[in-house]
């Protein structure tokens, strides 16, 4: 009966699913907000335009493995909240060295803030994602907090996000950074991050390193 049941054991474990095998990968993002409407301070009625660049490398893609444009309105409706609404252009690479193309629609309130020398942003984005086999729902909730005493020139912070197909799958990935950031002048910082990014796979859980590279040049404040 021991052998037996240490038979079996051995077939389960040798027939099993496996995770699929972490990944080292590089993102470099870079994202400009243009003035439409001007304010004194971050409020209503402060209008930008968003224009942001995403392009990933992987190893298993043997190069690009993504690359995606965001553009649209970010519209300040209080001192601590904005809504954006985006159209994006996406292409990933599939296994097949093909690239798969989609188009999405983005709703995103943005809640933003300061508790002392800490400020925090929390980004919450609802997308609607067509391709080719088909169209889905994903929500995505990111939680941003950054030690940044106020004229702080280095700005060390971490983020979160939670990524949710509302189509079926669930949860299926999370991002988890820890980064530095620069003040390269009063609009423009330069965050240079390492995030660990668990996603499920057909096989099971990845758990992929990367290397994340994010210019952000802002609105330049209004004139006096």
């Amino acid at each position: 009966m021991r052998w037996r049941l240490a038979l079996l054991a051995l077939m389960a474990a040798l027939t099993a699913p496996r995770a699929a095998r972490a990944d080292g990968e590089a993102w470099f993002w870079i994202e400009n907000r243009v003035p439409v409407v001007r304010t004194d301070t971050p409020a209503f009625p402060r209008l930008d335009w968003r224009v942001a660049a995403d392009v990933r490398f992987a190893k298993r893609a043997g190069g690009i493995a993504q690359a995606f444009l965001r553009t649209g309105p970010l519209l300040y409706t209080t001192d601590w909240m904005f809504v954006g609404l985006h159209g994006v252009v996406y292409s990933d690479r599939l296994p097949t060295g093909a690239h798969d193309q989609e188009a999405r629609v983005e709703v995103e309130p943005n809640f933003f803030g300061r508790v002392g020398d800490f400020t925090f942003n929390e980004r919450n984005r609802l997308e609607s994602r067509w391709r080719d086999s088909g169209h889905r729902w994903r929500y995505r909730k990111q939680l941003r907090v950054n030690y940044a005493p106020k004229g702080a020139k280095w700005i060390p912070f971490m983020w979160d996000e939670i990524l949710v197909d509302l189509s079926g799958l669930g949860v299926n990935q999370n991002r988890l950074e820890f980064g530095l950031a620069r003040m390269l002048s009063d609009t423009t910082r330069l965050d240079v991050g390492y995030m660990i990014r668990s996603r499920e796979d057909v096989v099971g859980w990845a758990h992929d390193h990367i290397l994340n590279l994010y210019l952000f040049i802002d609105v330049v404040p209004k004139k006096p």
